[in-house]
């Protein structure tokens, strides 16, 4: 992640309090946490076109939502447009570069792994749904 992303999101969250960037092909939105200095993160990581697959969707609960450690990132499920999101509340000083490219890229690698297991998972629906 470049120190220019960085000084983006800082001058958004600075206007507005909200933030959007695009890393790595992924835009990562910024929203305040309830808490001061607290940010939560979220990003798209899979969308069906009108459908979600059923072994997307009992990745996630039926409330919706997929918790699987006490604190830290979580899928949700947004069921009118067939998406997953990843959301991840952190702690995060405004205005210091290394702890917010290293919270960015560990979002990042668990957006990807999350991704890749959902599309995995999407695309064994569609070879079975074929075979039948």
């Amino acid at each position: 992640m470049s120190y220019d992303a960085f000084l983006l999101v800082m001058s958004q969250l600075a206007g507005k309090k909200k933030a959007r960037v695009v890393i790595q092909g992924q835009v990562i939105f910024f929203e305040p946490g309830h808490k001061k200095n607290h940010w939560i993160l979220s990003t798209q990581i899979f969308c069906g076109e009108g459908y979600l697959p059923s072994s997307v969707r009992s990745c996630v609960s039926s409330g919706g939502m997929l918790r699987w450690q006490q604190s830290g990132a979580y899928l949700k499920l947004d069921p009118k447009n067939h998406c997953v999101h990843l959301f991840e509340e952190i702690q995060m000083e405004e205005n210091r570069y290394i702890p917010f490219k290293s919270y960015l890229n560990e979002f990042l690698s668990i957006a990807t792994e999350w991704k890749d297991i959902l599309h995995e998972l999407a695309d064994r629906d569609t070879a079975r749904r074929k075979v039948l």
